[in-house]
């Protein structure tokens, strides 16, 4: 049980705003030498403790979240209760990995074979790993591919393979280096030779990448509002605060965080009207609720360009039990969580085109976590990629880390560079190889002018998704068929 603990501490400082990201390529070692020789239901048991533990650790910013802010802020529960939900968001997390820790309990004896072992352990995780980004509960945090945002030349291969594919690798690496760990010997230089040519295609690859010289200036605007000051100040001065910025802006396009305006839907207000004539110099993409006339809430950006409310997109994507509740019959208990508001879900998503601006696409919060949000975008003609997103809730930077990875993923997926613009940080430029060109100071009030570059290149991954999960789904079925081996039963 030690090993598995260790083995869940290492993957967590892994992970983005943590310690090292290359720990994950070995990280897993001592899990699989924890579970060695033991029965059907302590592999399971083990499994479920180490990805617990991974998720109780790397996602430790949200804890003073629900016990801390939402409290003070709603007042509708107090800490002990907002704990008790992050004890359940790790659980939650952790259930779709129960699937790996059946299927490896159970065919991990039955395979004959190394390499076949390697390649049937890589497939169960992947197919685990995507199911848990399925559905209302969808989440794709903690996702091993994640601890490699800084290694330019490793993460090209998610343009075709995606993160699943990486992910795929990532574990298919771990085990092969675990199964030469009873040899030390013999596993000390494997695994220096192994992590050694991994880094050494990574830097070849970073090093020929070409160069890109961006040509299109944008101004991303980091309002550093405090939570409480934000959902307490009138739209009247954060209209003044915004005015302040313009009068020092060159006339480029202006994009402004998620929910800049947090309660109101200005467009039928003097501030609509302010924003559409400034946009005949500085065209605008600003985040505010927005209602329909049938009564229905959306979280929107909105677009403003040429003097005209160009249009809105409505989140898709929305952050369940804060946004909306999941599963009403199951979850109505936790409806406290529940943010200003309950969203419904945007009907479709939009490409704008902005005063002879490239095709945008514009996602909202927590929707650069899905692959497919950006991919479809990509798809429906977008050259650049905006995210807006509102991260003042989190008082550490390791949630705004974890975040902003997340886009430099989306950019090497689809070749598309992609800007964040975010409340209190990470506000930041990402170029289609996945390299960050600029970031504003984080948790300042500030503006910064961006450089960026369209690009309208159909990659592997734009074009056939997560296709890679076919291949683990193919390899996870026909391995412990075509390898198949009678071990003696042993259940407890």
């Amino acid at each position: 049980m030690i090993f598995v603990f260790l083995s869940s501490i290492l993957t967590a400082l892994s992970m983005p705003g943590f310690f090292w990201g290359g720990l994950v390529w070995f990280s897993l070692i001592p899990l699989f030498s924890g579970l060695e020789k033991k029965s059907y239901w302590l592999k399971v048991l083990y499994i479920f403790l180490f990805f617990y533990t991974f998720f109780f650790i790397s996602l430790y910013w949200v804890i003073p979240v629900l016990t801390k802010n939402l409290p003070e802020f709603f007042g509708r529960f107090n800490s002990i209760v907002g704990f008790g939900a992050f004890l359940l968001l790790c659980l939650l997390e952790t259930l779709p990995f129960l699937l790996f820790a059946v299927l490896y309990a159970y065919f991990i004896p039955r395979i004959k074979n190394n390499i076949p072992k390697a390649l049937f352990v890589a497939s169960i995780y992947s197919i685990s790993d995507f199911i848990r980004g399925i559905g209302d509960l969808g989440f794709t945090g903690g996702r091993l591919s994640d601890a490699l945002f800084k290694d330019i030349g490793i993460i090209q291969s998610v343009a075709f393979i995606g993160t699943i594919g990486l992910t795929f690798l990532i574990v298919l690496v771990n085990y092969l280096l675990y199964l030469n760990f009873k040899n030390l010997n013999k596993f000390v230089p494997i695994m220096f030779l192994t992590i050694s040519s991994i880094y050494l295609i990574n830097n070849f690859i970073l090093n020929v990448l070409p160069t890109n010289k961006a040509n299109i200036p944008i101004v991303a605007v980091q309002t550093n509002y405090d939570q409480h000051v934000k959902y307490s100040i009138t739209n009247q001065k954060i209209l003044e605060d915004i005015e302040q910025i313009l009068k020092s802006t060159p006339n480029y396009l202006h994009v402004f965080p998620e929910a800049t305006f947090p309660t109101s839907d200005i467009r039928n207000t003097n501030i609509n009207e302010f924003f559409k004539n400034i946009s005949y110099k500085k065209p605008i993409i600003i985040g505010f609720p927005t209602y329909d006339d049938d009564g229905k809430i959306y979280n929107s950006a909105v677009v403003y360009s040429n003097g005209k409310y160009i249009g809105k997109y409505d989140k898709i994507r929305l952050f369940p039990f804060v946004e909306f509740l999941p599963y009403e019959k199951i979850f109505k208990t936790f409806s406290f969580l529940k943010g200003v508001s309950y969203f419904n879900e945007g009907k479709s998503f939009k490409i704008f085109e902005i005063n002879n601006f490239p095709h945008t696409g514009i996602q909202i919060c927590f929707e650069s976590y899905f692959g497919e949000i950006s991919r479809n975008l990509t798809n429906q003609g977008a050259e650049i990629l905006f995210v807006i997103t509102n991260d003042g809730w989190y008082k550490y930077n390791t949630a705004l880390w974890q975040h902003f990875s997340k886009s430099i993923f989306r950019a090497v997926e689809n070749r598309r560079y992609v800007v964040q613009v975010s409340n209190k940080g990470i506000t930041g430029v990402v170029d289609y190889f996945g390299r960050i060109n600029q970031i504003i100071p984080l948790r300042s009030e500030n503006y910064a002018i961006f450089n960026i570059k369209a690009e309208n290149k159909t990659t592997i991954y734009s074009k056939y998704g997560d296709w890679f999960i076919y291949i683990a789904l193919i390899c996870s079925f026909i391995i412990p068929i075509v390898y198949r081996n009678k071990p003696s039963k042993k259940f407890f």
